[in-house]
């Protein structure tokens, strides 16, 4: 028979189910919702398929992508009628499959340009409904989101242009409706800049995706509405890690990143996909890189020695940085067996952001700044 599955936030020998079997249950779930009169209410039939009944957390990689297929299938297959609830569920079916294709790939290229068809008549049959107007508003930005995703993956000229035709929609439904969506502005405008650098085929450096104040504002909004142990949440604080990272707050960036492994490790365990991104941006950013002076090259620093006056690089260090054939040879010391660099803490200087630790500093203006290990100054409370 099939094989036993598992890909939720089920721990130790729970969750485990053969697919074929998820994917009935499932289904049971929405023809039990259809009957209960409920189709409009898509939330309540599609968590059946979305989401693991045991641990009430969402499927993710590839029982997600079988799931989504199936979602679909369920939905064309059951769901019979013309009427607008029947309409507006298929459509949350279909975005939910398009943000699971890769475009990369032949096969879900393929399927994501016949889904894209069905969103695009599905929109213009909705949107003129006065009695499901305030729905199609919620699940309109979530199908544009979708095939900006889409189009994303697939990378080409063609479906970069469309990517910011429906970013260019989405931000005029944003400004129009105003108030909590006003803050998503930003995002949208460094999304087209982006696109507009992978278009212009220059590789340009543009403004940050997603800059400090908009992520800080998107952690906090999924806190409020989702929890902190949503996944969703959990991906948040991650880009709003980064975003910290990027201004050089590695403190802050730090401080919040071990309170999201925690949670993660906790709710989801260690090896879920939420758990797993956050250990892999902790170890980014509590990587302390220092450039040598003299070799004007970026260095991993590993540790302080003969009380700070030298410190450990990972790494050989070149005799000459203008000559890469001389890089296994270095004229600095190399600690035996350990591929290590020793040299005086006064040729480095830190990457920018490194929490550093002050002493001897006299001068009335900078006295203040001395300091001991474990000293920590000005974190955000919000985000711990």
């Amino acid at each position: 028979g099939a094989p036993l599955v598992r890909d939720c936030s089920c721990r130790g020998s729970s969750g485990f189910a053969h697919l074929p079997c998820i994917i009935q249950y499932a289904e049971s779930t929405l023809r039990n919702a259809q009957e209960r009169g409920g189709a409009v209410q898509c939330s309540d039939i599609c968590r059946g398929f979305l989401t693991c009944p045991n641990c009430n957390q969402e499927y993710q990689n590839n029982v997600k992508y079988e799931m989504t297929r199936a979602l679909v299938a369920c939905v064309e297959r059951e769901v019979t009628g013309t009427g607008h609830g029947q309409e507006f569920l298929h459509a949350t079916a279909l975005t939910e499959r398009l943000f699971q294709l890769d475009g990369n790939k032949e096969g879900d290229k393929a399927e994501g340009d016949e889904i894209y068809g069905k969103l695009l008549a599905l929109m213009d049959k909705m949107k003129d409904c006065d009695d499901i107007s305030e729905s199609f508003k919620a699940i309109e930005l979530d199908i544009y989101a979708s095939m900006c995703n889409f189009d994303f993956t697939v990378g080409t000229d063609d479906s970069l242009k469309r990517a910011e035709a429906n970013i260019a929609k989405v931000r005029d439904i944003c400004s129009a409706a105003g108030g909590d969506q006003m803050h998503l502005l930003t995002y949208l405008d460094a999304m087209m800049k982006d696109i507009e650098s992978k278009l212009s085929g220059k590789d340009l450096q543009c403004e940050h995706v997603k800059d400090l104040n908009f992520s800080r504002q998107h952690y906090i909004d999924a806190v409020e509405t989702l929890g902190q142990s949503d996944p969703t949440t959990i991906r948040s604080g991650v880009d709003l890690a980064a975003a910290l990272y990027r201004e050089d707050c590695t403190i802050e960036a730090t401080r919040l990143l071990l309170k999201l492994v925690k949670i993660g490790r906790q709710v989801h365990g260690p090896d879920h996909n939420c758990t797993a991104n956050v250990v892999l941006a902790l170890t980014k950013v509590e990587e302390r890189r220092v450039i040598v002076k003299s070799q004007k090259r970026w260095f991993k620093a590993l540790r302080y020695e003969d009380d700070g006056s030298d410190c450990v690089l990972e790494g050989l260090l070149p005799e000459s940085a203008d000559d890469p054939k001389v890089e296994e040879s270095g004229a600095i010391p190399i600690l035996p067996g350990k591929g290590a660099a020793v040299i005086p803490s006064t040729d480095i200087l830190p990457f920018p952001g490194t929490p550093v630790i002050c002493h001897g500093l006299r001068l009335r203006g900078s006295s203040h700044l001395n300091g001991k290990i474990g000293d920590v100054r000005a974190i955000n409370r919000v985000t711990g």
